[in-house]
């Protein structure tokens, strides 16, 4: 897995690729606890290149959800494959998440 952070718009875009899983997913969580300790008011986090995920990076996102919610803070995905739409979809995470199809329409929500 990588994971690049760049600055869009007043917020920070989260690009990821490759697998999500129990392996990768504590390296994601330090990222992202990074960025919600300096309270980004707006983190989206491009899905695009990502191949899988299992429950291990789901709870990471959930986590970080929950942190920023503690303060206003607002979480959102964008470019989720298929495959991985499906669990959330599945496991009902699409109502839990904000999520998009494209970096566009994520940042003017």
């Amino acid at each position: 897995m990588n994971i690049h952070i760049g600055d869009c718009r007043g917020g920070k875009v989260v690009a990821i690729s490759g697998e999500i899983d129990m392996y990768s997913s504590p390296e994601l969580r330090e990222q992202m606890m990074n960025l919600i300790g300096q309270r980004i008011s707006n983190m989206l986090i491009d899905f695009r290149q990502v191949s899988y995920i299992d429950s291990s990076g789901i709870a990471t996102f959930v986590e970080g959800l929950k942190s920023m919610k503690n303060y206003g803070g607002r979480l959102r995905f964008f470019g989720i494959p298929q495959g991985i739409m499906e669990i959330f979809s599945f496991s009902k995470l699409d109502r839990v998440f904000e999520i998009y199809g494209n970096i566009d329409d994520a940042i003017n929500s």
